[in-house]
């Protein structure tokens, strides 16, 4: 039975369990939880069910809505994906862009610019939280109102840590379409901040002592996971460096002659190479994985052996390590990048100078020494970690 206002506005604003009511010719409208009404249109593309977001009631009329279908027949007709087709209707129809049609300009526009790592990122969030819940009201005509709306949402269906991530997003592309003239500069989106809409993200302070890399250590040594993901998880451990710089190393970026461990610029997040020391126990790690593995193409293999082993998995696996540990001793949370505080940290307490540190991490220098000092203290580097690895020895050795 076909649908009519009187029915449509019953259902608006009700707080109830979600329902869905069809209508005709493929279209149907949607209570949400929270009361919204939406029209949506049910097709099959290439064989496949698609269900597509129209607007919502009663912004969208019966009307308007109905005179929709015609224009999704013609388009599967013709072989045309319909939710694309839809979406350049709308920009044509509207002549302002959505926050969605802004973020899918921005990141083909923009991501070349960015690592694979970075891009992969930048999708999910788009994809997630971004395009399928903003591309029915134009950016222009977005309110303060309407902003808090969808933050609320975000915090509800992601987290309270989620939402400032995607706030900082926005921001980026709003601001990009603002230059470009897409869309005026005064959004109220650019006013918020990110303690408006959620928990702003913390930085770090978590590091280990030797005492629990010692704990760590022998955890690792203990597990029956494989050779590669516990060899990976003690390299960033003994070296401070960026978990991706050491599960994409190769073995042509490792000089054995020099003991000389080079990562390229474009697996580095300052995108300059970095050259760092390989001690005795990095090299005998590196030897065992190369006797287990191969010396061919990627160090720390994953499943597959030409890939690299993924973050995931590294993550995953000190997951369970930490929570060994938790159980045993009680020791506090901790991840895998938190091996980099503790470096910085211990050695700095056991006087290694910071500028050393800083290279040993791979960090870029600052004013000054960044445009003139291009020394890596590679000597001094080597003394720093010939001393971290002896007192996390010494550690092992006291427990």
């Amino acid at each position: 039975m076909a649908l009519t206002d009187a029915k449509l506005r019953n259902l608006v604003n009700k707080k109830n369990e979600p329902l869905t009511l069809s209508h005709r010719d493929g279209l149907r409208v949607r209570r949400n939880n929270n009361g919204t009404v939406v029209w949506q249109y049910r097709c099959r593309y290439i064989g496949k069910q698609q269900l597509i977001t129209l607007g919502y009631y009663p912004e969208v009329t019966i009307k308007s809505a109905q005179e929709l279908v015609p224009y999704f027949k013609s388009w599967i007709t013709a072989g045309d994906d319909p939710r694309k087709k839809f979406k350049e209707y709308k920009q044509c129809s509207s002549g302002k862009p959505t926050p969605a049609q802004l973020a899918d300009a921005w990141y083909e526009s923009e991501q070349s610019k960015y690592k694979q790592k970075t891009r992969i990122l930048y999708e999910n969030q788009l994809s997630k939280w971004i395009v399928p819940y903003l591309q029915e009201k134009p950016a222009d005509d977005m309110t303060p109102v309407d902003w808090h709306k969808f933050f609320d949402f975000v915090k509800d269906k992601g987290s309270a840590k989620t939402s400032p991530v995607i706030l900082v997003r926005l921001k980026t592309i709003f601001r990009w379409a603002s230059m470009r003239g897409l869309i005026s500069g005064n959004n109220p989106l650019l006013n918020l901040q990110t303690k408006h809409v959620g928990i702003p993200t913390t930085q770090g302070q978590r590091w280990l002592t030797f005492k629990e890399i010692a704990l760590l250590w022998r955890q690792i040594e203990q597990s029956k996971s494989t050779p590669t993901t516990k060899a990976c998880l003690q390299f960033i451990f003994i070296t401070g460096a960026r978990q991706s710089e050491v599960r994409l190393m190769r073995w042509e970026h490792i000089d054995f002659e020099d003991k000389i461990w080079t990562v390229p610029s474009e697996n580095s997040k300052s995108n300059k190479t970095i050259r760092r020391p390989l001690t005795d126990k990095m090299i005998e790690i590196l030897k065992n994985q190369g006797l287990v593995y191969g010396r061919n193409g990627v160090v720390f293999p994953g499943a597959n052996p030409k890939k690299p082993i993924t973050t995931h998995s590294i993550n995953q696996f000190c997951e369970r390590m930490w929570s060994h540990l938790y159980k045993k001793s009680q020791v506090q949370k901790f991840v895998p990048h938190d091996a980099r505080r503790s470096l910085s940290t211990l050695l700095s307490e056991l006087g290694v100078l910071p500028h050393v540190t800083e290279k040993m991490l791979g960090h870029a220098m600052r004013g000054v020494m960044a445009v003139y000092n291009k020394h890596d203290y590679i000597s001094d580097q080597r003394k720093g970690y010939e001393v971290y690895w002896k007192h996390i020895i010494n550690a092992i050795g006291e427990l």
